[in-house]
C-alpha cells in the first residue's frame, strides 16, 4: 500500500459502498469529472475575461479615489473569494453540494452583474463581497466533493489537475473577450457576459450533482476547530504546506494585480497585452498534462505534496526577479510570464492535493484550513499589487518592488526547505519531527 492510500484508509468517508449515493450514474469518475470541468470552465471563461482588466476597471469606476480605493477593492474581493465560505460555514454545510455549488456561482453571477452601477466605494465593496463569497463557497464545496468521492493522492492529483486544465482553456481566451468588450470606464457590456457565465455554470450543478449528497461536518461550529489548529501547528509538514500555500498565493495574486498594471502601462497594444496575460492559461493547456504525470510519479514514489509546493512557490520568485531583472520590456515580460506559467501548473493542482492529505478528522475543516492559507496570501498579494506596485511604478521604481518580492521569497522558501527533513514513517508517509 502507497503512503496515500494509507492516508486515505485512515479517514471516515462520507460514501460508504452501500450508500444509494454512491453507486448514482452521476458519482462515475468520468461523467463526474466531465460535469465538473465543464462547471469550472464556464465560470472561468466569466473570471479570466474580468481579471485582467479589474484593477483598471475599478480605477474607472472610481476615478477621484486613487490607487489606495483600488488595492482596497481587490483585497475585499480577494478575501471574500477566499475565505466567505468560511464565515458563513454553520449554515452553508448544512445544505446539499448541489445546493452550494449553485447558490454559490449564482451569487457571484449578481455581484458582478450589479458591479459597474455601483460608483461609491461603498456599493463597489458590496459588489465584489457578494461576487468573492459566492466564489469561495463554490470553491471550497467543490474541491471537498472532489477529496471525498475520489479516492488516492495520486487519483485526486489527476481530477485537480483535469479541472486546473479547464480553468485555464477559459483563461486562454478570457483577455481576448476583455480587449474585445472593455471600453475604458464602461465596463457594462463585460461585466454582462462575466455574469452570464457564472450563471450558467451555477445552473449546470443543480442537474449533476445527486441532492442526497452532503458534505462532511466539521468537528464544531467553527469553520475550523481548536483541535485542527493544534494539530497543524504540531505537524511540521502541515506547517509546509500552509507557510508554501501562503507565500505562492501571495505570488499568483501578483499577476492579475501589479502583473496586469505593468503591462497596461507599458504595452500599447490591445492584442500583445491579451497574448502575455493569456499565455500562462495556453500554457497550461498545452503542458498541465505532462507536468501532473510527473507529479503524479513522484506522490505516488511517496513524495509528499509539501516539496512540491515549496519547489513551486521558489519557481514563482524566480520570475519575480525576471520581471525585475533589467531585460527589456518584452523580454523581461515573456522570460517571467514563462516561469509564472511553469510555477502555476506545479503550484495549484498541489495545494488542494496537499491539504486532501492533512492529518485531520473532517476534510471540510482542512479545505477550510486551505482557504485560510490561500487568502491571506492572496488578498496581501493583490493589495501590494494593487497599491505598492502602483506607487513604485509612478515613482518609476517597478523594478525594485520585482526584485523585493523575488528575493524575499527565495530567502523565505529556502529556509522552509532546509527544514524540510522529516523522518520516514509508516507506510511511506513522512512523520513531523
Amino acid at each position: 500500500m502507497t503512503g496515500s492510500d494509507q492516508r486515505d484508509a485512515d479517514r471516515p468517508r462520507v460514501l460508504a459502498a452501500h450508500d444509494p449515493v454512491a453507486t448514482d450514474p452521476r458519482l462515475r469518475p468520468r461523467p463526474f469529472v466531465l460535469a465538473l470541468a465543464a462547471n469550472h470552465a464556464l465560470f472561468s471563461l466569466g473570471l479570466f475575461s474580468l481579471m485582467p482588466v479589474l484593477p483598471v476597471l475599478l480605477a474607472a469606476l472610481q476615478r477621484d479615489s486613487g490607487a489606495a480605493f483600488v488595492g482596497a477593492d481587490l483585497f475585499i474581493y480577494a478575501a471574500a473569494a477566499g475565505v466567505g465560505a468560511l464565515v458563513v460555514n454553520t449554515w452553508i454545510q448544512r445544505l446539499p453540494y448541489a445546493a452550494t455549488l449553485s447558490g454559490g456561482l449564482l451569487l457571484s453571477a449578481f455581484g458582478f452583474g450589479v458591479l459597474p452601477y455601483a460608483h461609491h466605494p461603498l456599493a463597489l465593496f458590496s459588489a465584489l463581497l457578494l461576487a468573492g463569497l459566492g466564489y469561495s463557497i463554490h470553491l471550497v464545496y467543490s474541491r471537498v466533493l472532489v477529496a471525498e468521492v475520489i479516492p488516492g493522492d495520486a487519483e485526486r492529483h489527476r481530477i485537480y489537475s483535469i479541472l486546473q486544465i479547464a480553468v485555464n482553456a477559459s483563461a486562454a481566451i478570457g483577455p481576448f473577450i476583455a480587449v474585445f468588450l472593455y471600453a475604458s470606464g464602461d465596463g457594462r457590456a463585460l461585466l454582462g457576459v462575466v455574469a452570464a457565465c457564472y450563471a450558467l455554470s451555477g445552473l449546470t450543478m443543480l442537474t449533476r450533482v445527486p441532492r442526497r449528497l452532503f458534505p462532511p461536518p466539521t468537528t464544531t461550529q467553527w469553520a475550523i476547530s481548536r483541535a485542527t489548529i493544534v494539530s497543524m501547528l504540531r505537524d511540521r509538514l502541515a506547517l509546509r504546506v500552509v507557510i508554501s500555500t501562503t507565500v505562492g498565493s501571495f505570488l499568483y495574486a501578483q499577476f492579475y494585480s501589479a502583473f496586469a498594471i505593468m503591462v497596461a502601462w507599458q504595452v500599447g497594444s490591445g492584442s500583445l497585452r491579451a497574448v502575455l496575460l493569456a499565455t500562462p492559461a495556453i500554457s497550461i493547456v498545452i503542458a498541465q498534462s505532462g507536468v501532473s504525470r510527473m507529479v503524479s510519479r513522484a506522490l505516488t514514489r511517496g513524495t509528499h505534496p509539501a516539496m512540491v509546493l515549496i519547489l513551486a512557490t521558489l519557481v514563482f520568485g524566480a520570475a519575480m526577479l525576471a520581471l525585475g531583472a533589467g531585460l527589456t520590456a518584452i523580454a523581461g515580460v515573456f522570460v517571467g510570464v514563462a516561469l509564472f506559467s511553469l510555477a502555476e501548473m506545479l503550484f495549484t493542482p498541489t495545494v488542494s492535493t496537499a491539504f486532501a492529505t492533512l492529518p485531520v478528522t473532517s476534510r471540510l475543516e482542512a479545505f477550510n484550513l486551505r482557504q485560510v492559507s490561500w487568502t491571506l496570501g492572496e488578498a496581501v498579494g493583490a493589495w501590494a499589487g494593487g497599491t505598492v506596485f502602483l506607487f513604485c511604478l509612478e515613482k518609476d521604481v517597478g523594478r525594485i518592488y520585482w526584485l523585493t518580492v523575488g528575493a524575499a521569497t527565495l530567502l523565505v522558501m529556502s529556509a522552509v526547505m532546509l527544514t524540510a527533513r522529516a523522518r520516514p514513517g509508516k507506510a511511506g508517509r513522512p512523520e513531523a519531527s
